[in-house]
């Protein structure tokens, strides 16, 4: 009887562990933390505006973000209120690379597969040549330094969002 007991309670432990070791284990990260890829996505404040730029305040954990007054436009947010809670989206490299209101999450990217024909040197645009012909595109200003050291005829990926922007890069295909 107390062998069965004891075999009973070691049973229990074990599962209890089993099931509250990972959940100890991301305690450190947000809540609300969505991991997609090499990408995480979060929701923060906007805490401030001050000439058009939104300042965002995230988890105690995470830095606060600045969001320009070019994204804000072309992003929808160009009405934005202080207290008003966003989704904010970010690069293994911990970059910004989207935001939305919380009432749509991210449009969906899409990804263009070609050779680097060329790089502008102020990083605002890139030029691809694809199975489809050469296409420029417009470079999102925090992922501009990606471009740096990039030379003509690399392949690479270029992650687009909703607006045909680059807002992200993967050297190699």
């Amino acid at each position: 009887m107390v062998t069965r007991t004891l075999l009973y309670l070691a049973l229990c432990i074990a599962v209890g562990l089993f099931f509250v070791a990972p959940v100890s284990a991301a305690e450190g990260l947000p809540q609300d933390i969505v991991v997609a890829g090499a990408h995480y996505g979060f929701s923060g404040v906007i805490s401030k505006i001050h000439a058009g730029m939104l300042f965002v305040q995230t988890e105690a954990s995470l830095q606060p973000r600045t969001i320009s007054p070019s994204k804000a436009d072309r992003v929808g947010l160009h009405n934005a209120k202080v207290g008003e809670t966003v989704n904010l989206l970010v690069d293994s490299g911990n970059v910004m690379i989207d935001v939305a209101r919380t009432d749509r999450f991210f449009p969906e990217h899409r990804f263009v597969v070609g050779t680097v024909r060329y790089t502008d040197p102020s990083w605002q645009e890139i030029q691809l040549a694809t199975p489809e012909g050469i296409s420029t595109f417009e470079v999102d200003a925090l992922v501009g330094t990606k471009l740096s050291q990039l030379p003509d005829g690399a392949p690479v990926t270029l992650e687009l969002d909703a607006d045909n922007v680059m807002v992200d890069l993967y050297r190699g295909r």
